[in-house]
């Protein structure tokens, strides 16, 4: 019998009854066992399941905090646009405002000009004699010679014009050539642009006596000879003066009153007397 296999299991079911007979007559419980077996079960389950709820609570937190933070961005990113684009028209007008003070200026010293402003929107980065390209064409009027210039001096003039644009030499360039004189000694020659210094955003003026009294510091301004360039425009200053290669003549190397190569708004000078 006690190698029958039923009768084992017979005998494990009754000894496991009597274990909760004993335990419940010991601590009391005898119809709370079953829960307290299922309850101790259970816990491992219990735990499981709790972990699972909290990971999920973070991962639903995480991802309205994730759509919380997208938009939040967007609405900075919206208004980060709206102030740069008031930044961009106050700078506008900023800027109309001092050409239109610059325009009078000009204008109340020589009212015999005709006289267009315009913007630069561009620099050829290899042109070492630092053209540019101005927001002002044959629609406003510019031709080609029209001398350009700032509020101070002239810059160099007009060698291509289009409907809305216009290119500009400047006169550290060797293709511009202006009759000039000197302000102490009147002595005459031509400011024309040299590769020797255009580089250091300066000029030369050529052709002066080989006994010129010319010295450093002296003004250097427009003859008004040759009809493109009108009288007494400043071009400059004097910082240094040699003798050509010719020994013939002198030559003066001139900083000019603009600086050419960071000018950002110009006059165009379309007619004078």
């Amino acid at each position: 019998m006690f190698k029958n296999n039923p009768f084992k299991v017979v005998i494990a079911v009754i000894a496991v009854l009597v274990g909760m007979a004993l335990y419940a007559g010991v601590n009391g419980k005898l119809t709370t066992l079953p829960q307290d077996i299922m309850g101790a079960v259970s816990v491992p389950f219990r735990t499981a399941t709790a972990q699972i709820s909290q990971k999920f609570s973070l991962l639903k937190d995480r991802t309205i905090n994730i759509d919380q933070i997208i938009e939040e961005n967007e609405r900075l990113k919206n208004e980060n646009k709206e102030l740069m684009q008031k930044q961009i028209d106050y700078d506008k007008i900023k800027l109309e405002n001092e050409q239109y003070k610059e325009f009078l200026e000009i204008k109340e010293e020589n009212p015999e000009y005709e006289i267009a402003t315009a913007s630069v929107i561009g620099r050829d980065g290899l042109d070492k004699f630092y053209s540019f390209t101005i927001d002002a064409g044959e629609d406003e009027g510019i031709e080609e010679n029209d001398v350009v210039m700032s509020s101070v001096g002239i810059v160099g003039v007009v060698v291509e014009t289009g409907p809305n644009f216009s290119r500009v030499s400047t006169i550290l360039s060797p293709s511009v050539s202006v009759a000039c004189f000197v302000s102490s000694t009147r002595d005459t020659g031509v400011v024309c642009g040299d590769s020797r210094f255009s580089t250091k955003g300066k000029t030369v003026i050529k052709y002066l006596p080989s006994n010129t009294e010319a010295a450093v510091g002296d003004i250097i301004s427009t003859t008004g000879m040759g009809e493109v360039f009108p009288k007494d425009l400043l071009v400059g200053t004097i910082e240094e003066i040699a003798a050509d290669s010719s020994g013939n003549y002198n030559y003066a190397v001139v900083k000019p009153v603009s600086e050419i190569s960071e000018i950002k708004t110009v006059f165009i000078i379309k007619s004078f007397d």
